[in-house]
Order: structure tokens, then C-alpha cells, then sequence
């Protein structure tokens, strides 16, 4: 019991009474609870929780003050001895042993007596069961009035507070029977709030909900305000509840987690979606089966070519060997022996895909690229960099590793989330649908001028800016919808750039991932998300992209400061005095020839001439002079040098297909450096360069340019056949090196005269940046704050090597997020610590699905096909889009585009965003300046059934006469309108490939092994010679987040009316909306739909309204126009 009960108090004062008793027990102790009991004779017994005695009052007084306490009623009384003096003798004998007395004594003691109101019409669920809040606020206030051991965690402080402001129960009652001492609220309503009174400290308590929580702590000691208010003693039972955010996540995750478990939770799903996927790789691979090659022969570019015998191989085998490159996107492993995962079908789906984690592949992986059944040989084309040779004679399977790391790393990230491994507690609640409420928290209103930069020149838009601070405040998840050419990643852009800025002062290294389901997309953000002027590191296993964007950086970086520099006063002399320094230093190493001395003295004039002496540029000049005259008097002995240096690499130039796909461009690129630097009299009328130059570009070699080399070749060893003797060792003239070093010590003397610390750093840093990239590169993955991957390598080797070493990122921005299917989105999700942002638009395509596993859950009705196609993105952008149960925004959209021209905008806007998309832009700005088109912007090029109808390839569509329509079109614009660039989307792959065809019949596209269809290389470049696509074919999927000045879409669906039975199976892909949605949203100036435009009539189905539209667009003919090819 504490030594003072909370209220005001009667001070009496006792003597001890000898009477007789029932039981005879050990004296009172200072501070015991005690009651008082009148008996019907009138004789005053205290008793405590062991013994009574009997008492008497010391004087009148006492006697007046213990028939007001008996008048109150001995219920509503409770006596504490506060001091006790002297003590009563102990008594000897054991309780219920024998009668006796407590001997008499005149020496009076003191009892404290608090009274309180009858706790009865308290309206409080005291015998259901009181809890009382106590939340972070209050853990915080606490260690205000107590020592910090007593509030070291919330349990410590909670238990301190049980100590201060709840009575232990009465002796002989139940151990829930807890007591408190309260009194009224502000309102005088106990059931709105009370206050808790303990003898140090006091609580406000309020109603929340179905509960009461403690809103603050007051010292009973310094206020004494709560003394004279009327208090109630309160009996049940009374519990302290830790409600701090610690312990309230506790009970949401755990709700998260059974939401988690249950079968028809969203993630079971996705976790069934997962082991149907596993089953159908394992049907695979077990149909496939395994094939022995008797040898392999590996060829000069890389690609092997395998001797099988498919005689005892499998049907399934051979019909995929012998038709292999029809096989989309199929892979085949050797290996000396076949691993248990081809072979072992004992195990569950389930248990194959934990087993794969402890396989090792040492097996040589290859795209098939034919099969000759004559003899016997199938020819593979390696897909991994720097693997080894196959193994001499092994087996053939299909390729699996890839998916079992795919499956296997979903795997673990739904693991993550069935067993709270997050680092976000919320996200599976939130990815269920569930709520999770969220504290109130400080935001932030203002972005930093690095992040509006990004909005540059206009500034952003309301929504851009409400975007960007939505995902800052966003307490765990964010979702921003961005429609076509809104601005989406200017927003992604303004957002790393703002949490760099946020975080400065911490270790902001790698403290971001920027990702994406696709590599393409993953290196559009890399180009963008730069911050601190750094770009993102791309994390790649195979080094797609990964260092491009260091690369620019770099170059950009010694250029920038190259002009710095020259700004400089002393500046210019100091980085020519390093070149002073390295050229003598280089020519001393390593002396040229004396017919190649005039070259180097002219790269020295050309860097020290406008900043050394005049006398000393003289006389390097002069020295030059008498090398050219030194060089021609030499001529004979130089040419047969020059023949014996050039003649091996005259003789390796390929001119045959064979060799140059083995190393042609290489070799090409060596004969044209060491002919540049000849500079010999015997090349003089040898037009080598244009043809080396075309050599160096091609991959794969035309005949006109086989021709050509061979030419080449043939000329040059008809220069190079005479005597050859070798060069005398050559020497460093020693003048030469007199005048270098005078030189350097010119300009030395001039940087001594006026130093520049500023300037000799810029210097050091221009070198390092032009010289050491690996050190540059390892700088920059030390230092930049955004790393970038696609969603499975969030969690790869190579991301572990440049990451924080828990792998563990404080942001994670996925973009395209409405395209990833959700188990690979949960990979990087998995992976954030503080914030996660979904950007994407889930009107444009949607995410991926294999199409067989989608056809065996689909199959069980239409809500689960349903919840199949609805991304993640969507399922969040639904459940957000009209606000989040904790009153934190969650969900923004953009609602300006800049990329087309306004009545496209508009037409886009209407016909998918339900008209409320804006315009950012004046159609001043969209001038395509085509004549044929009379700068309209849209058009719909007409090829009626009569010019041909579509064909079914496969399961894919094409029709001929649209391509060739197409075509004609870009052949009569393409070269006269070079500041333009061309897309044509298709909605099937046979007809990109007619396309392709007919651009090829043009003479504007090309087809290489290597590469595939691509256009020529001048259409690679603009009219700068920057390297630019000018021309891109392909179907829908391949243009989402592509933009070009002119597209044309091919509509390819073309029958006779009486055909047109049934929407789906007539209009095919055109009934999808979001592939419209992308389709016809590339576009900036002009939008070119081809196509036979009877199909797209009054009686067309609802599912093709968006190209309905369009077609009456054009035919008002005030934006539009129909025309015929």
C-alpha cells in the first residue's frame, strides 16, 4: 500500500482497549490498511488483514470525529495507519490457538481515516472489466516524475503507473478486484471522463472509443487543485492497457497476419497463383525431358553447335528441337549430367522449388538457333556473359534455373509477409484491403528547389506537386496514377530528389531503389532520377545498361569542369603544364619514330601554342619543320616500317561473312587507327576510311560491304609487297626534349607566380575523371543515393555486392507499377523500410500473367478471374482513390498531359479518363508541318477489304495490305522531315513483322541474326548524328512509356460484314481497353490510325467505340481527315 491514499483525510488518535478477541496477531506496521468495526455493544474494533484489536478514542475529540465516520457508514470509509506510536505488544500465540487480549497500554497512536462517495451509479464497466490506455504520449510524460529505470520501455512505465494510481485489492478479495480513486471530468460525467488520483500523481482519463485512455499526468503534489473535489472509490476490474504504437502494430500485424492466412485472402491467391506456375515449369521441363550430345563444336563467335541423336529422345523433345526457333523465348542448358530437378518427380511443386536453392549450375546455357536433321546438329546461340565451354559430350534440357530463382525469390518475399519479415508493419494489412491507422505525424508542405527543378520551365502542376508530397507524408504506401504524358516522371524525378535532400546529414547512400518489371523502363528512371548530380547505379547480374549512365556522367563531369577551369586565371596554365609534364614524361618513355615526330609536335602546338612563350612556340615550330624535311628524306626507310607495322593488320581484315561475324568489327577499327596515324606517302589515292567506318558500325555485314573490304584489302597489299626490312631502335631526340621541358618549366614558373589551390584540385579531379573510371565508378556506387533494378534483381547477387548491407532500402519507387505482376512486386516491396510509391496507370496495359495458370484459376469462376486481372496497383488505387481510413492520403493523380497535341489530349481524355485530363500545352507547339496531312492531327488512312483482308498466322494476325500502306507512308516522310520520328504499332506480332517486311522492300529496315528487324543506321541518329530512334516497329506492350512525333497505328481486323458475328472473335485485340488505351496515347503531333474503316461504323461493337470515335473524329474533317494510301 502506498503511505498516503489520494483525498483529504481525518486524523485520529487511539488507545489500545484490552477486550476479548477471536484472534490475537502482530502489531501494526506504518503504513498498513486497517477498517474499523462497531460492534452491537458499542466497542470499536480495528482490524487489519491478520488480526483485531480492540481501540478507544484518546479524548472527545477523537470520540466526536469516530461517530461522524460511523454516521458515514464503515463501507464508504477506509483507514490507513500513517503512524503508529508507540507499538502494541506482539502477541505469542498462534492465530485461532486460543483466545486473548492485546494487552492494555495509555500510550495513544494516529490512524489517517479518507472518506469516499459510495461507488455505486458509477456508469463505468467495472465489473465486465475497465481498460485504461495508456498510450506514447503518457510513456513520454511519465518519465517526467520518476526515476528513468521506472520508464525504461512501455511495460516498466506501465507498471510504475499501476503502482501510483490502482489500489491493490482488499485483504480476502479477489486478485482482479483492483481499486482506483476517482473523481468527475470537466464535463462532471464519469462515463466521458474522470480523473485518476494516486497519491503522487494524478491522470486525466478520457472516452475513445469503446474504451478510456489517459490523455496526461498532473503531480498530486505541486497541484492541488483535484484535493477538494468529491472522489468515489472504485472496485473491479481495472487493468492499465499498453496502448503505445509499439504494442498497437503488434495487434494490427498480428490481424495482419491472420488476414495473411486466411484461404481466401488476396495473397493466398497470388500463393496458389505461384505453385500452379511451379507445376506448369515442372510439366515442362518433364515433357522436354533430357537429350545426350555425343560432342559440341563451338564456333568463333560463341555459339555452339551440339551433335544429338533424337532416336530414343521424347516426341515433345524433338518436335521442339526440330522446330526450335519457332519456340518463343526458349532456352536449353548442357551439362555433363543431368540435375535432380529435371529428373526428380517424386517431389511436391512446393518442395522442387525449396530444393533448387541449394543447386549450383555450372551448365553452358543457349537460344536455339536451328536444327539440322541431316546432320544431326543443333546450333545454340550463349545467353550468359563469360560462361564457360560447354562440357565435351553431356545432355541437353530445358533451362529452369532462371525460373526456379524467379519462383524462389517470391517465395521468399511471401514469406516475408506471412511472418511479419517486413520492415513496413502495415503492408500486409494494407495489401489485404485492411485498415491500419496511423498516428497524426509533422508534414511537409515545401520542396526543395532541387526537386522543383525537375518541373522545369513551367513548374509543377497542383497535382504533380500534391503527387510528390503524398508520397513525402505517406505513412507506409502511396499510389499516383499517371495517365499518358502526364508528367509522371518529372514527379519520380522531384521525389528522389527531395529525399536526398531530406536526408542530407545521414547516410543517404543507397538509401533508394528505383524499379520496374522491365529493363527498359528500369533505364528511363536511371536517365532521370539523377540527385546531388549523380545518376542511380543500375544493378544488373548481366550488365544491361549498368553503365551507360556512369559513363555519361563521367564525360559530362571532365567537360564541365574543363570550363571551369578555363575560367580560371591560372587555370589554363596549370592543366598546360600537366601536359607539358605528360608529354615529355610520354615521349621519353616511349620516343616516336622520326616520321611520326610531326604529328607529335603538332599535338603539342595544338595544346601549348596559345598559352606558352611566343619564343618558345617558335621554336617547336621551327623543330616540326625539320621533322616533315627529316620525314621525306627518310621516306624509303619509313615506308618499309609502315608496311612491316601495317601489313599484319592489312592481311586480318575480314572480308568473308564467316570471319567478320567473328571479330570483323574489331579488326576493322585496329587497321583504321594504325592507317590514321601512318600518314605515309604510299596511302596517298587510298579511300580506306569510309569503308573501315562502315565496317566498324555493322555487326552483321552487307555484301556491297564484304565487296568493299575486299577491295580494300586487295589495294593496300598491293602497296605493301615490296622489301621489308625492320626499323632501327628508336631514340628521343634530344631537343625535343629540351624544348618540353623548358616548356613545362615556363608554365611552372607562371603557376608559381600566381597558385590556385582551387584550380590545381579542379585539375586533379578533371584527370581522375578522364583517366581512372573504375576508381570514378567505384566512387560514384559509394556515394549515390538511388540504386536501380528491375523487381527480381531488387534481390540479387549484384545488388548485395553495391547495397546496404541489409539489404534493406529506406524508399522503394516502383514505376510501371500496374504492369508487374504482384508476386514479383512484392520483391522490392518487401524490401523498404519507411515508404513505398507506386506510380503507374492501371487504364494502360495490364500486368502479366502466364497464360495457362490464368486459364486453370480462371476456370473457377468469374470473381477469381476477376481478381486475377486486377493489378495490385488497381486493387490500392480503388480502395484509396476516395481517401484512407486514418485520414493520410494514399492515393494521387495527375490530371495534366503535355504530350499531344490538345485535341488528341482531349480525345484521349474523353474516350478512357472519362473526360478529366487537361491540357498543358498550346497546339502551336505540335506543328508537324506535313503537308499531306494539312497539319491536322489525326488521320485515319483507309485500306478498305477490296485492298486485301487479314490473314491468321499461328495465333497471331497480319494483313499485307496495310503494312504496305504504312510503308509508302514513311518512305515518302521519313528523310524529308529528318527533325521527326516515326512509331507503328501493331496489335499482333505478325503484322509487326509484314511491316518490318515492307519497310525492308523500301530499303529503310534491315534484318541481323544478331539483332533482329531494325532500320537502317542512318535512321538511328538525328539530322546531329545523335544517336536516336527514328523509326521503331512493334506491337502494343512494346510502347508503353514511348513517345514519337508521328504513329501509326495498323488495325490489321478486316472481314466482310456478314462475317462480323461476334466482337471478341472479330475485332480480337482491339476490344481490350487498356491496349487502346497505350495504342493510341504515343503519339505527340500526329496519330495515324490505318485501317478498313467499314469495320469501325455505326453498327461496331462498344468495345471498339475509343476507334469509332476516332473515325468520326477525322471524318468532321475540322481536326481530322479520312485519306486513301
Amino acid at each position: 500500500m502506498p503511505e498516503r491514499m489520494p483525498g483529504a483525510s481525518v486524523l485520529l488518535s487511539l488507545m489500545w482497549q484490552r477486550i476479548p478477541t477471536e484472534f490475537i496477531g502482530t502489531p501494526l506496521a506504518d503504513g498498513t490498511e486497517v477498517r474499523f468495526h462497531h460492534r452491537p455493544t458499542g466497542q470499536l474494533d480495528l482490524t487489519t488483514e491478520d488480526a483485531t484489536y480492540g481501540v478507544r478514542p484518546a479524548g472527545p475529540e477523537d470520540g466526536r470525529k469516530l461517530e461522524q465516520l460511523r454516521a458515514a457508514g464503515s463501507s464508504s470509509v477506509v483507514v490507513t495507519a500513517h503512524r503508529v506510536t508507540p507499538r502494541p505488544p506482539v502477541a505469542r500465540l498462534p492465530r485461532q490457538s486460543r483466545p486473548g487480549r492485546a494487552p492494555e497500554t495509555d500510550e495513544p497512536f494516529t490512524v489517517r481515516a479518507h472518506v469516499y462517495a459510495p461507488a455505486t451509479g458509477l456508469a463505468l464497466p467495472l465489473t465486465t472489466g475497465l481498460h485504461l490506455d495508456v498510450t506514447d504520449a503518457v510513456v513520454e510524460d511519465a518519465r517526467r516524475y520518476t526515476d528513468r529505470a521506472d520508464t525504461a520501455d512501455a511495460a516498466s512505465t506501465i507498471a510504475f503507473l499501476a503502482r501510483e494510481l490502482l489500489l491493490a485489492p482488499r485483504h480476502g478479495a479477489p486478485a482482479e478486484a483492483r481499486r482506483m480513486v476517482v473523481s468527475a471530468g470537466p464535463a462532471g460525467n464519469l462515463a466521458a471522463g474522470f480523473r485518476l488520483h494516486g497519491p503522487q500523481l494524478m491522470a486525466d482519463v478520457e472516452k475513445h472509443g469503446d474504451g478510456y485512455r489517459l490523455t496526461r499526468l498532473i503531480s498530486a503534489v505541486h497541484d492541488r487543485s483535484g484535493d477538494s473535489a468529491p472522489k468515489a472509490l472504485a472496485v473491479g476490474a481495472i487493468e492499465l492497457r499498453d496502448m503505445t504504437a509499439r504494442q498497437r502494430d503488434r495487434v494490427l500485424i498480428q490481424r495482419g497476419l491472420d488476414l495473411v492466412a486466411g484461404q481466401d485472402s488476396y495473397l493466398a491467391m497470388w500463393d496458389r497463383y505461384q505453385e500452379l506456375e511451379a507445376h506448369h515449369i515442372r510439366r515442362r521441363i518433364t515433357d522436354f525431358g533430357a537429350i545426350r550430345y555425343s560432342r559440341v563444336r563451338v564456333e568463333p563467335d560463341g555459339r555452339c553447335a551440339f551433335t544429338v541423336h533424337l532416336g530414343g529422345a521424347l516426341p515433345r523433345t524433338r518436335a521442339v528441337l526440330e522446330n526450335a526457333t519457332t519456340v518463343e523465348r526458349m532456352e536449353i542448358e548442357a551439362a555433363a549430367d543431368v540435375p535432380d530437378s529435371v529428373t526428380n518427380t517424386a517431389v511436391t511443386d512446393r518442395e522442387w522449388l525449396v530444393a533448387s536453392r541449394a543447386q549450383r549450375s555450372g551448365a553452358w546455357v543457349g537460344e536455339p538457333l536451328g536444327y539440322d536433321e541431316v546432320t544431326e546438329t543443333l546450333r545454340l546461340a550463349g545467353t550468359l556473359h563469360d560462361q564457360r565451354d560447354p562440357a565435351p559430350k553431356g545432355w541437353l534440357y530445358l533451362a529452369h534455373r532462371g525460373d526456379q530463382r524467379r519462383l524462389d525469390r517470391r517465395e521468399k518475399a511471401m514469406q516475408k509477409l506471412r511472418t511479419d519479415g517486413t520492415h513496413i508493419p502495415a503492408l500486409p494489412t494494407l495489401l489485404e484491403g485492411g485498415a491500419w491507422p496511423q498516428p497524426a505525424q509533422r508534414r511537409i508542405t515545401r520542396l526543395s528547389r532541387a526537386a522543383l527543378d525537375c518541373f522545369l520551365p513551367h513548374g509543377p502542376t497542383p497535382a504533380q506537386l500534391n503527387a510528390v508530397l503524398t508520397a513525402l507524408n505517406t505513412p507506409d504506401l502511396a499510389v499516383i496514377q499517371g495517365p499518358p504524358g502526364t508528367g509522371k516522371t518529372q514527379v519520380i524525378a522531384a521525389l528522389v530528389n527531395q529525399l536526398g535532400d531530406l536526408a542530407q546529414g545521414g547516410d543517404v547512400s543507397g538509401s533508394t531503389l528505383l524499379t520496374s518489371f522491365q529493363h527498359a523502363a528500369v533505364d528511363h528512371l536511371v536517365t532521370r532520377g539523377w540527385v546531388f548530380g549523380l545518376p542511380p547505379l543500375k544493378v544488373d547480374s548481366r550488365g544491361r545498361g549498368s553503365s551507360v549512365a556512369l559513363d555519361t556522367w563521367r564525360i559530362e563531369a571532365a567537360r564541365s569542369v574543363d570550363l571551369r577551369l578555363r575560367e580560371r586565371p591560372t587555370g589554363r596554365h596549370l592543366a598546360a603544364r600537366r601536359a607539358a609534364a605528360d608529354l615529355a614524361a610520354a615521349y621519353r618513355a616511349a620516343p616516336v619514330p622520326p616520321e611520326y615526330l610531326t604529328q607529335f609536335l603538332d599535338q603539342v602546338l595544338s595544346e601549348l601554342s596559345d598559352i606558352a612563350e611566343p619564343s618558345l612556340v617558335h621554336e617547336l615550330r621551327a623543330r616540326r619543320e625539320a621533322a616533315r624535311e627529316q620525314r621525306h628524306r627518310a621516306v624509303a626507310v619509313a615506308d618499309s616500317e609502315t608496311r612491316a607495322e601495317l601489313l599484319p593488320y592489312v592481311r586480318s581484315l575480314r572480308c568473308t561473312e564467316t570471319g567478320f561475324l567473328d571479330d570483323g568489327p574489331s579488326c576493322a577499327r585496329a587497321l583504321l587507327t594504325r592507317l590514321e596515324l601512318a600518314d605515309s606517302p604510299l596511302l596517298e589515292g587510298v579511300a580506306f576510311r569510309e569503308p573501315l567506318l562502315a565496317a566498324c558500325r555493322e555487326a552483321v555485314p552487307t555484301p556491297d560491304l564484304l565487296h568493299s573490304l575486299a577491295e580494300l584489302r586487295d589495294a593496300l597489299l598491293d602497296r605493301f609487297t615490296a622489301r621489308i626490312r625492320l626499323p632501327e631502335v628508336t631514340v628521343a631526340d634530344p631537343l625535343v626534349v629540351d624544348l618540353l621541358d623548358r616548356v613545362a618549366a615556363q608554365l611552372s614558373e607562371a603557376v608559381t607566380r600566381s597558385p590556385d589551390a582551387v584550380a590545381a584540385a579542379l585539375l586533379d579531379y578533371r584527370d581522375d575523371l578522364r583517366n581512372d573510371p573504375e576508381g570514378v565508378d567505384a566512387t560514384l556506387r559509394a556515394y549515390t543515393v538511388s540504386l536501380a533494378s528491375t523487381c527480381q534483381q531488387a534481390v540479387s547477387k549484384a545488388m548485395a555486392d553495391v547495397g546496404r548491407p541489409d539489404g534493406v532500402f529506406e524508399s522503394v519507387i516502383v514505376d510501371e507499377a500496374a504492369r508487374a505482376n504482384p508476386l514479383d512486386l512484392l520483391i522490392p516491396l518487401a524490401q523498404a523500410r519507411r515508404r513505398i510509391v507506386l506510380v503507374g496507370d492501371h487504364m494502360q496495359l495490364p500486368h502479366m500473367l502466364e497464360p495457362d495458370v490464368e486459364r486453370e484459376l480462371g476456370s473457377l469462376g468469374d470473381q477469381m478471374r476477376d481478381r486475377l486481372q486486377e493489378s495490385l496497383f488497381q486493387r490500392l488505387a480503388r480502395q484509396w482513390k476516395h481517401g484512407s481510413s486514418d485520414s493520410h492520403p494514399r492515393f494521387a493523380r495527375l490530371d495534366t498531359q503535355f504530350r499531344m497535341h490538345p485535341v488528341l489530349g482531349t480525345f484521349v481524355s474523353d474516350n478512357f479518363y472519362e473526360g478529366t485530363l487537361r491540357n498543358g500545352r498550346d497546339a502551336s507547339e505540335f506543328a508537324h508541318g506535313i503537308d499531306r496531312y494539312g497539319e491536322l492531327p489525326a488521320v485515319w488512312l483507309r485500306v478498305p477489304l477490296s485492298s486485301g483482308g487479314e490473314t491468321k498466322r499461328g495465333t497471331s494476325r497480319a494483313r499485307r495490305a496495310e503494312a504496305a500502306a504504312i510503308a509508302t507512308e514513311i518512305v515518302q516522310l521519313i528523310d524529308r522531315y529528318p527533325g521527326l520520328t516515326f512509331g507503328v504499332i501493331a496489335f499482333y506480332a505478325a503484322q509487326v513483322t509484314e511491316v518490318w517486311t515492307e519497310l525492308k522492300k523500301a530499303g529503310i529496315a534491315e534484318f541481323t541474326e544478331a539483332e533482329g528487324w531494325r532500320p537502317i543506321p542512318r535512321l538511328c541518329r538525328d539530322e546531329n548524328g545523335t544517336p536516336l530512334d527514328r523509326l521503331r516497329v512493334g506491337t502494343v506492350d512494346a510502347f508503353q512509356g514511348m513517345e514519337f512525333s508521328v504513329t501509326y497505328l495498323s488495325t490489321v481486323r478486316s472481314c466482310a460484314p456478314e462475317a462480323r458475328t461476334d466482337a471478341r472473335r472479330n475485332y480480337g485485340h482491339l476490344t481490350v481497353k487498356n491496349r487502346l488505351c497505350v495504342a493510341m496515347s504515343r503519339q505527340q503531333r500526329l496519330l495515324v490510325v490505318v485501317g478498313d474503316d467499314a469495320m469501325f461504323g455505326p453498327g461496331a461493337p462498344e468495345a471498339v467505340e475509343p476507334l469509332t470515335e476516332f473515325l468520326a473524329l477525322c471524318r468532321k474533317e475540322r481536326d481530322g481527315r479520312v485519306l486513301r494510301p
